[in-house]
């Protein structure tokens, strides 16, 4: 639970229309009022997380049972259509609540090496797809401030910018 003088703190923010830090005591305040909405965020975070936790514990201990009784349905339909399909190969089932059917397709798997091999040494060489990309973090290191130090060149393609980051830390 936030503490009353955190508390105290966000009940002043009501004050804060059009004030300006001219001092250190007013950023002071500032820090005061970041801190203490910080650690609001914070506990509703905490609990919103809390109450997901239940909802989703729920969920699962609700759902629990009527997952493991649609397998066992979709298991003995299953079996019943593999039966009709032994009978008939054309069988397909269809109800007004849904209906089964069956489609054959092929599905490939590969062992890359090996094919990469093999189109290799046989000149399938349009099957082998290689693929390019800059190695950044050696580029840094090797081009500092984006020029080549051998020859003076500019690289081109690059450009560096710099930034400036303000950072704000509550204590």
């Amino acid at each position: 639970m936030i503490n009353k003088l955190l508390k105290n703190e966000i009940d002043e923010l009501q004050e804060v229309q059009g004030f300006k830090v001219d001092s250190l005591d007013s950023a002071n305040w500032c820090f005061r009022k970041i801190r203490a909405l910080q650690e609001q965020v914070r506990e509703n975070k905490a609990l919103a997380e809390q109450e997901k936790e239940r909802i989703n514990a729920w969920e699962r201990k609700e759902n629990e049972l009527a997952e493991s009784n649609i397998v066992y349905f979709e298991t003995i339909l299953t079996e019943y259509y593999r039966k009709l399909k032994e009978e008939n190969p054309k069988a397909k089932v269809n109800t007004p609540y849904g209906k089964i059917s069956s489609r054959k397709s092929k599905k490939w798997s590969y062992n890359d090496k090996e094919v990469i091999e093999w189109a290799a040494k046989n000149g399938y060489d349009d099957l082998i797809r290689l693929k390019e990309e800059l190695d950044k973090s050696t580029i840094k290191k090797t081009f500092k401030d984006g020029i080549d130090t051998n020859t003076g060149e500019i690289i081109p393609g690059i450009e560096i910018t710099e930034e400036e980051k303000i950072t704000i830390k509550v204590e």
